[in-house]
């Protein structure tokens, strides 16, 4: 048995075929190494004049301004427009003309009802993108866009996003919510970015998510387990009008497989399995999870830190350092990173404008190897052949699937990510289905929710359903371009090239719909409701049903024959029933079972059974390849996948 531990895996979209994977050649002459200043709220005062003379000394080669810039706030000696802050900027600093200041919107442009900074293109339009950015489809410079730095020969990949901003004063919600179109190019750009060798993923935005201070998680816990599971080296954060710097997170599927957080309030709490180094040291090992770094420090007046009795003081414990209004060594300032091709070293450039002096430093070391990517792959393979071992006989494997959206793979199946910690609230995995190639496969949960990996391409997922209503399978078309979902009410979904052949939805159904899957030609498909009723849509042929036996248990699936000819229909107790050319290889009717049977799959010449403590039963030529029958795991396995007949 092959049995890895992976973090979440994240639902990507075909944007990824936009980012090239050919392999970037060294430059002559690029730097092996750059610093960049980051800090968000600024304001217009001494302390934001401060902090631009410091920076225009700290020899940094760009800066991240993580969010809200003049709060509406006049200039000495000048205006309160846009323009005005824009050259307060660059007069304090003594910056050139051409240096890159760049910037990502805060709260104070998209949707503050005070201290209103104005639009972020009255902001753009002054201090305007130096890095030849990339813009994330739909999207503008000061809202989601990455670059790479230096270029030629990157060290890092530097994303800026607007995550969580509604827009209110102008433009559309930025979300980041799994399934979205943002979070398919993030996700699709940091992959890009390992694949490309560039040793640093850097992600900076306003909003935050942990936090010791007053805010929630505005950026949405499916963002957050994503960084989190993608493993980006720093999160940038500003918002919190302080200073605050995390220990690294990481996600296990057991102990820790999403980041904690309250609903309806959007508030994480502290997890230790959920930070396996907690920081305290300074010192941080590359490749275990990002650093949260939040400095709303750039000059706006500063908020306290960690108050007791305050709904984010149990977060505290995520911090190593916390700095706030209230602390007699409250400073403003900003963050001054130093990046090579094997570490970060990063701090804190003070204005000294405190009672006592703040200081705070660190450094996170690797070995300047960029990590593979994390999570689904987000980028067609290069060659778009049936998995198959090196003697070129068809792999022998499977995979099940956890109600949590854990993956277990067994023999060749390779583990290409799971959906820990991105499942729709309240909803659980139901159904693994590989892609056509076996390099990828899709996700699917009761809420409609799909997580694509390895090669499977994202194509959407259902809208809200209607109460009572549960999505139960999805099946692919031949091609990989396309699936079908199917909801337990016999009604039927289409996504990219498959093609709706009719449902139930408009008769009475005497028990719903547990299993559905496509033809061999993609041209039909099944359903079957659990009292074994069959109902045949487009080339799908009608062998027979138990419609109208009287069962021990349900039906739970049902697995079409290679040539369309019969199929087999399993029952949740192991009861096997062939109809049509299908062969009956065996069943587990009438043996004791530890737990029911949930799912099947053609294998091979035959099938293979599963159940939910993961017991796998192979009625066929191919040989067993293990299961977690011994040591089911903490939630129960809810699908079996094959990676090849």
């Amino acid at each position: 048995m092959r049995f890895r531990k992976l973090g979440i895996s994240v639902v990507v979209t075909a944007l990824a075929a936009t980012l090239s994977l050919v392999p970037r050649p060294s430059v002559a002459g690029t730097p092996s190494s750059f610093t960049f200043g980051a800090a968000g709220d600024m304001g217009v005062g001494k302390a934001a004049a401060t902090t631009l003379a410091n920076l225009g000394g700290a020899g940094t080669d760009f800066f991240l301004h993580l969010g809200d810039f003049s709060y509406g706030g006049s200039v000495p000696g000048g205006g309160k427009t846009p323009a005005d802050w824009c050259t307060f900027v660059q007069t304090k600093s003594g910056l050139p003309a051409t240096y890159p200041y760049e910037l990502v919107s805060g709260g104070h442009a998209s949707q503050s009802t005070s201290a209103q900074d104005g639009p972020i293109e009255s902001y753009t339009a002054c201090l305007p993108d130096r890095m030849g950015s990339t813009v994330a489809p739909g999207s503008t410079y000061g809202k989601d866009y990455y670059f790479d730095y230096p270029q030629g020969s990157p060290l890092a990949r530097v994303f800026m996003i607007a995550a969580g901003e509604t827009f209110t004063n102008g433009g559309t919600p930025d979300s980041y919510a799994a399934g979205s179109a943002n979070s398919g190019w993030l996700s699709a750009a940091i992959d890009d970015a390992r694949a490309h060798n560039i040793p640093w993923v850097f992600v900076g935005m306003a909003f935050n998510c942990v936090t010791a201070g007053i805010k929630h998680c505005e950026i949405s816990a499916d963002l957050f387990n994503l960084l989190t599971a993608k493993k980006v080296d720093l999160i940038l954060q500003g918002h919190e009008h302080g200073y605050e710097r995390s220990g690294q997170f990481a996600l296990d599927p057991t102990s820790c497989p999403a980041i904690p957080i309250s609903s309806p309030t959007g508030t994480p709490s502290y997890s230790a399995p959920c930070m396996p180094d907690n920081g305290s040291a300074g010192s941080y090992t590359k490749g275990l999870g990002p650093v949260v770094v939040i400095a709303g420090t750039a000059g706006i007046g500063l908020r306290p830190m960690n108050q007791p009795g305050t709904p984010d003081a149990p977060e505290a414990p995520y911090f190593a350092k916390l700095m706030g209004g209230t602390d007699h060594d409250a400073n403003h300032g900003f963050m001054k990173y130093t990046v090579t091709s094997t570490q970060v070293t990063a701090t804190f450039v003070s204005d000294n404008d405190g009672p006592a002096p703040f200081t705070d430093d660190f450094a996170i070391t690797g070995n300047g190897i960029a990590p593979p990517p994390t999570g689904p792959s987000t980028s067609p393979s290069p060659t778009s052949t049936t998995a198959s071992t090196a003697n070129g006989k068809a792999a022998a494997g499977y995979w099940m699937l956890g109600s949590g959206g854990h993956v277990y793979p067994f023999g060749e199946a390779v583990d290409h990510g799971n959906a820990d910690g991105t499942l729709a609230p309240g909803a659980r995995a139901v159904h693994l289905e590989p892609t056509p190639s076996g390099n990828g496969y899709w996700i699917v949960d009761t809420a409609g929710r799909v997580t694509a990996a390895g090669d499977a391409r994202a194509l959407g997922g259902a809208s809200a359903l209607p109460a009572g209503e549960s999505v139960t399978s999805l099946s692919a078309t031949p091609s990989g371009n396309g699936y079908w979902l199917f909801t337990n009410r016999g009604r039927v979904l289409t996504f990219g090239d498959a093609t709706g052949y009719g449902d139930m939805t408009k008769t009475r159904l005497n028990g719903p719909v547990l299993g559905s899957i496509a033809t061999p030609s993609g041209k039909g498909y099944y359903m079957v409701a659990s009292d074994g009723g069959i109902f045949a849509f487009g080339d799908a042929a009608f062998h027979g049903s138990t419609g109208s036996i009287h069962l021990n248990a349900p039906v739970q699936s049902l697995v079409p024959t290679p040539d369309g000819g019969g199929y087999w229909l399993v029952a949740s107790d192991g009861g096997i029933f062939a109809f049509g050319n299908a062969p009956f290889r065996g069943s587990m009717g009438g043996k004791p079972l530890n737990k029911a049977v949930v799912g099947m799959v053609g294998y091979a010449d035959g099938y293979l059974m599963v159940g939910s403590d993961g017991g796998i039963f192979d009625f066929s030529a191919k040989p067993f390849l293990g299961s977690l029958g011994a040591n089911p795991p903490s939630l129960p396995i809810t699908s079996v996948a094959a990676l090849n007949r």
